[in-house]
């Protein structure tokens, strides 16, 4: 309750003497509001040593911060009415005034040992400071650092000397220290600002590597487990330098400095967002790579270095000092320079693709899209020897596959009638270098990326190849060369040696993508090809033809998952047969049917022979249905006799198989289609049979019939457990 009623106390006074330096005393003389305020300071600044002599410390300290802000607006309002004429009442003043109540405030607080003296000095220490970096360059730097030393002298004061309340001394020092540390930093980037604008860029990135240099700090602070103080000065340091080399990095307008920004943004943030963390190598490893990157983009505001070639060096010497350096900086920098390397490579990969508008489309290159780019490229193909051994391939296949890709297009581009295959040469190459990437890699993730650059490679170099006039082998070529790498691609996948399965089913997968690609390639011309009766027309089936053959060795070769591949195969070679009868313009609908039936009757054999226990309906149906049927319809009515006596004779020799082997789908859907084609042919002959010969064979028949109906029943039911026998 007490210190509820000694804070609203103190805030009404301070309200009350606020009141009265800017509104009430205009009612008196320029004496009289002197000698008051006056007054009032030097009771508010000598009350609290008689409270403290009978042990009232909160009051004591209540009034202790009521007489600094009492001195700070009687200094102000005196020297406003009682300056010299012709003087200027500005920002310096306030400033200049500001750092000079400071520092009695700290000699006040040295000899009075009150805490609140401490804190009420924060504040004023704020305001002061605003005002002394709104002054001239030269003043402003000398104020704003008078005023981190006065703030520095009460800190050192405030922990040498604590009061009664301990705890709030000890925080109060450790703000005060913070404040001078950030009002010193504030100081310095008041200078930077006065700076011409041709010399903020290079004292930006200068900045960001002191900001860099303390973030290490911070994290030496950090392992070291040194004391709250020390953290909060170093910490202090740190935020305040990258405030700071933020503000010249806005300030140059310079993009080299963009990617410096961010990476301390992200080094400032990672060790306050793992603070209970004792893995202290990422932090480093941040802190670092933000100096790098600093240091590069110095190398280019400076001395006009290439962006890229500038981030290759660091990376380069920051690689092959990082074994140099014990714990704990060898590793994080070791990490550091990967992560320059990686960011290079991403950047000029980056501007690589943007490269590819240039061979489409026939724009013009951008401004960074030079010859720096395959340059720096070929240089991280080289420097892949420094990644960990499990990297390497794959590191060096990607700079390799963009810098080739980099040349291709400036070549190309430099003279297109000159270099007209050069594009398709170098995304061939690509796609040889993923193939290579996708067998070699040492870990997983390689191999995967290994299959997916030669599934887009490979069809990149296809268009490439027919936009190119010197190349192009003619209409219907390229799709039908896409399926043959797609075919090749498909057996390496899965008969080369296996180190893992998921890269090889990504490989299929990839091929079969690849695969269908150039069938959609191929599909217009052959339609156009057909509607114009020319030879390009079986160029399709061809392409159906060729993985067909892959499919069904594939089948061979794989362990698992054999009954998928060879299913595939029956159905592109059945699209593939079908594709080259309509384009031979064959019409008998045998010669569609027969071939896959009979394949698919080989393949129910062997399964038969392999499982027994599968059954002729599972394995022999299918084919019987497809070779017959069609045709068993065509041949209904009056059809062509050769077909309904072809029908026929297949239907019985299908019975004869059936009951040779004792299938038992063989032997019911011969039977069934004999005695569909017989009634069909009943009644085709119908109308030239004499009206009383069906009345006399039926009641002949139905004669027969009962004068053995206990010998034809014993059959039917031998017939019936025949049937149930069979397979």
């Amino acid at each position: 309750m007490q210190t509820v009623l000694l804070s609203l106390g103190g805030l009404l006074v301070a309200a009350a003497l606020i009141i009265f330096t800017a509104v009430a005393w205009r009612n008196m003389g320029n004496g009289g509001r002197a000698a008051v305020l006056s007054i009032v300071t030097i009771l508010l600044l000598a009350v609290p040593f008689p409270f403290k002599r009978f042990k009232l410390w909160a009051t004591a300290e209540t009034f202790a911060a009521l007489g600094a802000l009492a001195l700070w607006c009687t200094t102000l309002a005196g020297y406003y009415l009682y300056r010299p004429p012709g003087t200027d009442f500005g920002p310096d003043t306030v400033g200049a005034w500001t750092a000079g109540v400071l520092a009695v405030l700290a000699a006040y607080r040295g000899a009075s040992r009150l805490s609140a003296t401490s804190w009420a000095m924060l504040p004023l220490a704020a305001i002061g400071a605003s005002y002394a970096a709104a002054s001239d360059l030269g003043l402003a730097v000398i104020l704003m650092l008078t005023i981190a030393l006065a703030l520095g002298i009460a800190a050192w004061l405030t922990a040498r000397f604590p009061g009664r309340y301990a705890r709030s001394d000890l925080w109060a020092s450790r703000l005060l220290t913070c404040a001078a540390v950030v009002a010193a930093c504030s100081a310095g980037l008041r200078a930077a600002f006065g700076l011409d604008d041709p010399v903020v860029p290079p004292v930006a990135a200068a900045v960001a590597v002191l900001a860099a240099a303390n973030l290490v700090g911070v994290g030496f602070a950090k392992r070291l487990r040194v004391s709250t103080t020390s953290m909060l000065i170093a910490a202090s340091a740190a935020g305040s330098l990258v405030l700071c080399a933020w503000t010249l990095a806005v300030r140059s307008d310079s993009g080299e400095l963009a990617v410096p920004s961010l990476a301390l943004l992200a080094a400032a943030i990672v060790p306050f967002a793992t603070a209970g963390s004792r893995d202290y190598k990422w932090g480093f490893a941040l802190a670092q790579g933000a100096g790098l990157a600093a240091l590069a983009a110095f190398a280019t505001v400076a001395f006009d270095a290439p962006d890229l070639s500038a981030y290759f060096a660091v990376f380069l010497v920051a690689r092959l000092v990082a074994p140099l350096l014990g714990e704990p900086l060898g590793e994080p920098l070791r990490i550091a320079s990967y992560l320059v390397g990686a960011g290079t490579a991403l950047a000029a990969s980056l501007i690589t693709l943007g490269g590819l508008g240039v061979l489409w489309f026939g724009a013009e290159p951008a401004g960074v899209f030079t010859w720096e780019i395959p340059i720096v490229l070929v240089a991280l193909a080289f420097a892949a020897v420094l990644l960990p051994v499990r990297f390497r391939v794959q590191g060096a296949a990607l700079a390799l596959t963009f810098a080739v890709v980099s040349t291709s297009i400036l070549l190309w581009h430099a003279d297109p009638e000159q270099w007209d295959a050069v594009p398709f040469l170098g995304f061939t190459l690509c796609a040889v270098v993923g193939l290579v990437t996708a067998l070699a890699s040492r870990t997983l993730a390689g191999r995967c990326c290994g299959w997916v650059a030669l599934a887009v490679w490979a069809p990149i170099a296809a268009l490439a190849a027919s936009d190119s006039r010197s190349i192009d082998p003619g209409e219907g070529w390229v799709p039908f060369w896409l399926t043959v790498t797609a075919a090749a691609m498909l057996a390496v996948a899965a008969g080369a040696p296996r180190r893992s399965r998921p890269d090889r089913v990504l490989g299929s997968v990839l091929a079969h993508v690849v695969a269908g690609i150039s069938v959609i390639g191929g599909l217009f011309p052959w339609v156009e090809a057909v509607w114009e009766g020319s030879d390009l027309r079986l160029f399709l089936p061809a392409q159906f033809g060729v993985y067909t053959l892959v499919l069904a060795g594939t089948a061979l070769m794989v362990p698992v998952r054999k009954w998928g591949y060879i299913i595939a195969a029956l159905c592109t070679g059945t699209v593939g047969w079908w594709l080259l009868l309509a384009a031979q313009e064959v019409q008998t609908l045998e010669f569609f049917t027969a071939p896959p039936a009979a394949v698919l009757f080989l393949i129910g054999l062997w399964r038969l022979e392999k499982r027994p226990q599968t059954g002729s309906w599972a394995t022999l149906a299918v084919p019987i249905l497809v070779g017959i049927g069609p045709s068993l319809l065509l041949a209904l009515g009056d059809g062509e006799p050769a077909r309904r006596v072809g029908v026929g004779a297949a239907a019985i020799a299908v019975i004869i198989a059936g009951l040779g082997r004792r299938w038992q789908a063989p032997l019911v859907l011969g039977s069934i289609a004999l005695a569909v084609l017989t009634i069909n042919e009943l009644s085709l002959v119908w109308d030239y049979i004499p009206v009383w010969i069906p009345p006399a064979i039926g009641g002949v028949v139905l004669i027969g019939a009962g004068a053995t109906f206990e010998k034809r029943r014993r059959d039917l039911a031998r017939i019936r457990q025949g049937l149930k026998a069979m397979r």
